[in-house]
């Protein structure tokens, strides 16, 4: 089920692994990555989601600015509506896995787990088993 359609990213639901969906496809400007993102917030809440996937081989790096707002307004109002595991697939650009490197590993929450994939099949395997 598409929730969000854009040149830059695919919000969807994962009915197989019971999941939000991100497929970014393209650089996203901070106007494009915050709509983005409040795409798969409402998304989360409406599906009462609990896991998340973010495929992003294809996306572009982000800002300092943009990492610091998700670091301190999107992840924690994630994990307060519930969501316990988000996996991320690597950018294939080496700034863009710097930048989401960077982003995950700052942000500390016991009850959200957060890791890095090179693979999107090992990503959802992780995301299926989660509990």
């Amino acid at each position: 089920m598409i929730h969000f359609d854009e040149r830059w990213v695919t919000i969807s639901w994962d009915a197989e692994i019971q999941a939000v969906l991100a497929e970014w496809k393209a650089f996203a400007d901070t106007r494009e990555l915050r709509e983005a993102l409040e795409a798969a917030l409402d998304l989360i809440r409406k599906k009462k989601a609990t896991r998340c996937l973010a495929d992003c081989r294809l996306a572009g790096p982000t800002t300092q600015d943009d990492q610091r707002w998700a670091l301190e307004s999107w992840l924690p109002r994630t994990a307060a509506l519930g969501v316990r595991h988000i996996a991320y697939v690597m950018p294939r650009s080496a700034i863009a896995r710097m930048s989401l490197t960077r982003s995950v590993t700052r942000f500390d929450d016991q009850d959200l787990a957060q890791m890095l994939f090179d693979d999107i099949d090992a990503a959802r395997a992780w995301l299926a088993a989660a509990r």
